[in-house]
């Protein structure tokens, strides 16, 4: 558990690891107005240039397996950032499943490495997709 003097359970190193990898970042229609005006475009012109169309829905691109708002290992989108990212790593998949959030403290030195799941799950305390009660 997480107490005075420990590392906290989660702290973004600001590395962009979890902006790498291909797909999954999907956007819905308030997400794609809110990028669209912060980035000064059409809905139209934000979907062609950032989105692509998958049988899933519409997703943030990722050439190269990078999301396309990624640059200089910052995010050029943060204050609207899409929901999925806004959670991360309180999703509801590493809340649910310990094995997968044994995987995502592996893939992400944000989250320390010795925080057990019991801890992960109580310190995010009603933030992410999955309300734990």
């Amino acid at each position: 558990m997480s107490g005075p003097g420990s590392p906290p359970v989660f702290a973004c190193r600001r590395c962009g690891d979890c902006c790498r990898g291909a797909g999954g970042i999907l956007v819905n229609a308030a997400e794609l107005a809110a990028l669209a005006q912060y980035l000064g475009l059409s809905e139209a012109e934000c979907r062609r240039r950032y989105l692509v169309e998958t049988a899933m829905g519409l997703q943030v691109a990722a050439p190269q397996g990078v999301c396309v708002f990624l640059a200089e290992q910052l995010c050029r989108v943060h204050p609207v950032k899409p929901r999925i990212c806004r959670e991360w790593p309180f999703l509801t998949a590493l809340l649910a499943h310990a094995d997968e959030f044994d995987q995502a403290k592996g893939a992400c030195p944000g989250i320390d490495p010795a925080c057990p799941h019991e801890a992960f799950v109580e310190a995010a305390g009603g933030k992410g997709a999955l309300a734990l009660t």
